[in-house]
């Protein structure tokens, strides 16, 4: 159990959004780039190119661009394979891209699918009458959605080819509205210009241009050649793109090699142990960052004056209970189904039904369907897109697996509930995690993975929602460290303050 415990929230969907799901739209109102008006790039033959993923100085994968002409335009084509270690447990996730454009890269239609831990997320639409239309297929189940254009919409790598023709001066800037498929929302991205750099690739000195592209908390880089081909980019998570031939991205013994951990890699250690951490009921943390303005702060059961948080263990006597299911419209978020909590199926609300039976006490209900979770999902690593569907049909997984079927049979049950990330404390170390908090007169923390509740104080919330709003997490990882200051177990009276 405590080394299946070592869950990290920093599943695949990150990565893909730091590195490939751009899905770039400029707004009417970005200022352009200083040079001539862009002509369309018609090449009458196919490009390809080929890319290796290196994540610090090891090789973990490959990626093939693929650019056809068309009657119409293009067909962009881009497949990613990458291997990892989840909780030594070697996983290989493929992701693929097809679409088709128009001669200005201006997307018509689009299908975009991850294949992780044997599950299967996908997402595809097509452009008409100034509107996307698609539907997102996971659990088996598709969701349509639709929401008009302003601008046209463009593939992963098309501001990349859009500046191909553009004379690139040192501050030049461009704004985007990044169409993301995992949360059906647009967020905006800023490409701007840093200026030439010479790199050293393969021994040998190449001239290149530097680009920067920010990301809400995130920052990307990539380097141009004189052709404004992409020759590197970096990422976040330590992940590096670099051109390849196709025999050197194929090769370099990706496969074979023994890939990164990526839960031990994003893990934040700390000097002082915690003695029986899941019965904690009080911690003092002090944040250690070179970030600006961190807000954890999440009260009453989390805290925070200035780098110092203050994490409380709800208790019981402080639970309020009532009639499910909840009718108070203030709560219809936290009621509401998602593409990944699809709480109204008639599967998952039959599932509550047969769990809860007559049962309409939420504290009662929340208890049984906690016990539920945690005694019939098999406790599995797995690196993917976990949906609630998902789980209920295969019954196995780690922390996210179990966050979102019991959010989700909470919430078919009429009890407000929601997923929530952060750290919890294992082994001198604090690991990213998922757990779930719940409506009883406050929000209560609950962790079906450790079979808590109320969860200890060890678990550090971060950010509530899924997924999208765990993008925040990629503000902190790797940039973000905890000194412990003091602690108190629910069984002891007394608590130790750490000099």
């Amino acid at each position: 159990m405590k080394q299946f415990v070592k869950f990290a929230i920093v599943t695949f969907w990150l990565l893909m959004v730091v590195l490939l799901v751009r899905r770039n739209l400029p707004e009417q109102a970005s200022p352009p780039l200083p040079s001539a008006p862009l002509e369309p790039l018609r090449s009458e033959q196919a490009q390809e190119e080929w890319m290796g993923i290196y994540h610090q100085g090891q090789k973990v994968g490959y990626l093939q661009r693929r650019l056809t002409p068309t009657a119409a335009g293009y067909q962009w084509e881009e497949v990613w394979r990458m291997r990892m270690r989840f909780l030594n447990t070697p996983q290989t996730i493929h992701t693929t891209i097809r679409a088709d454009t128009d001669a200005t890269f201006a997307l018509t239609r689009f299908d975009f699918r991850l294949l992780s831990s044997g599950l299967t997320f996908r997402a595809s639409g097509v452009v008409q009458a100034q509107t996307l239309y698609g539907q997102m297929i996971t659990g088996g189940e598709a969701s349509s959605f639709s929401f008009p254009l302003h601008s046209p919409i463009y593939l992963p790598a098309a501001t990349q080819l859009a500046l191909r023709n553009a004379l690139l001066r040192k501050g030049d800037e461009r704004r985007f509205s990044v169409f993301n498929p995992l949360s059906m929302r647009t967020e905006t991205m800023t490409v701007a210009v840093v200026g030439p750099e010479t790199l050293t690739l393969k021994g040998q000195p190449q001239k290149t241009t530097k680009v920067m592209e920010r990301f809400g908390d995130t920052t990307a880089h990539a380097w141009l050649d004189a052709d404004g081909k992409v020759v590197k980019e970096e990422a976040s998570l330590g992940m590096v793109l670099l051109r390849e031939s196709e025999q050197e991205a194929l090769g370099g013994g990706w496969q074979d090699s023994a890939p990164f951990d990526i839960v031990s890699s994003v893990a934040i250690p700390v000097q002082q142990p915690l003695p029986n951490p899941r019965a904690l009921a009080l911690l003092r943390l002090r944040l250690v960052s070179p970030l600006e303005n961190l807000q954890f702060s999440f009260p009453p059961r989390q805290q925070q004056q200035e780098r110092l948080l203050t994490i409380t263990q709800e208790g019981e006597e402080t639970f309020t209970t009532y009639t499910l299911p909840q009718t108070d419209p203030g709560f219809a978020a936290d009621l509401t189904p998602t593409p990944f909590l699809q709480s109204a199926h008639p599967r998952l609300v039959a599932q509550a039904r047969q769990i809860l039976g007559v049962e309409h006490d939420a504290l009662h209900a929340a208890r049984q369907l906690l016990d539920w979770t945690y005694a019939t999902v098999e406790k599995k690593p797995s690196l993917g897109l976990p949906t609630a569907l998902d789980v209920l049909d295969s019954k196995r997984g780690d922390c996210n697996e179990h966050a979102v079927l019991f959010t989700a049979l909470a919430r078919a049950s009429g009890l407000p509930s929601r997923v929530v990330a952060g750290v919890v404390y294992l082994d001198g170390s604090f690991y990213y995690h998922a757990w779930s908090e719940i409506w009883l007169g406050q929000w209560v923390a609950v962790d079906p993975t450790f079979h808590q509740f109320p969860a200890d104080a060890t678990h550090v919330k971060f950010v509530e929602g899924w997924p999208e709003q765990h993008l925040a997490l990629l503000k902190v990882i790797g940039r973000i460290g905890m000194e412990i200051v003091d602690y108190k177990n629910s069984n002891i009276l007394s608590h130790e303050t750490i000099e």
